[in-house]
């Protein structure tokens, strides 16, 4: 009864309206290397890049960025990296004392 009342009352072009026409073929899809004009290490390239380019600008953006005068969130990471490089570029004491030691015998020598 439900499809007889929804014929009655919707004209004949709405209810047979379909939504695809079959008449107009459907692109076809690019499956497989010969079906993309694009040689292969355009793909590799690219993903190269990315996988170079997108942890580049996370450690930019995290040790370099200025985010001005105020505290941020990267602050106490760049104070970590700011100690490692100072720990990296200064002696310890026991290196001061072997350097000491080294300058006296060398001009005691010469």
């Amino acid at each position: 009864m439900r499809g007889n009342l929804s014929r009655i009352l919707l004209p004949r072009q709405l209810h047979h309206r379909r939504l695809f026409s079959t008449e107009v073929p459907t692109p076809k899809k690019l499956e497989g290397p010969g079906d993309d004009p694009r040689p292969p290490w355009v793909y590799v390239g690219t993903r190269l890049i990315s996988m170079a380019v997108i942890p580049a600008v996370g450690v930019y953006s995290v040790f370099f960025y200025d985010f001005g005068d105020r505290d941020h969130a990267f602050q106490p990471i760049r104070r970590w990296a700011a100690q490692q490089v100072n720990k990296f570029f200064t002696l310890s004491p026991a290196e001061e004392k072997l350097l000491e030691q080294v300058k006296s015998s060398s001009s005691s020598t010469s």
